[in-house]
């Protein structure tokens, strides 16, 4: 005859243990998809910074391109074509200098190109150049130039990213303001 099956002392039976086995596993699925979920929060805002980013990058360029094409043109801009002068941010056609421009003709075909490259480089991006005291403010169409102080490029663009940016007001721009002084 066989001795009975005792169990050792503070040991559970095999038949419960494998119940808390599945719940550990569960426990343990758990904490793993919370962590899996942070991660993907954590990348998708990555994105989403780094784009802001390349948005900012490219408006500083744009900038950089506004302000050498001033200091190209010194001739224009020592008669005042720049001075207080509000550029249309929308994109149009460039005007033809292939026969030859004068110099505020040649000022007004690299300001319209330069405008249509902001707005095929940004999400709806406007450039202008203005004479302003208080450069940091306004928005595309209420630029807010007082016409004395320094010129300033001003260029705007809305986030594709940002859902509230997207909206009809003119607060949802995002602007990149740049002095020049030749």
């Amino acid at each position: 005859m066989r001795a009975p099956r005792t169990s050792k002392p503070g040991l559970a039976s095999p038949r419960r243990q494998a119940g808390f086995n599945l719940l550990e596993v569960m426990i343990a699925l758990g904490v793993l998809a919370l962590g899996l979920v942070g991660i993907a929060a954590l990348l998708i805002q990555g994105m989403t910074t780094s784009a802001a980013a390349t948005y900012n990058s490219v408006a500083v360029a744009h900038a950089q391109t506004g302000a050498e094409m001033m200091r190209a043109n010194l001739s224009a801009y020592t008669v005042s074509w720049f001075d207080g002068t509000n550029t249309s941010g929308d994109s149009t056609p460039v005007q033809d200098c292939t026969g030859g421009c004068d110099k505020g003709q040649l000022a007004t075909a690299d300001w319209t190109a330069w405008r249509n490259q902001i707005a095929a480089s940004l999400p709806d991006g406007r450039g202008y150049i203005c004479t302003d005291a208080t450069p940091d403010d306004g928005q595309p169409g209420a630029l807010a130039c007082d016409g004395t102080g320094t010129n300033v490029i001003k260029i705007f663009w809305r986030d594709a990213n940002d859902p509230d940016s997207l909206a009809v007001d003119g607060d949802a721009f995002h602007r990149f303001v740049t002095t020049v002084s030749p």
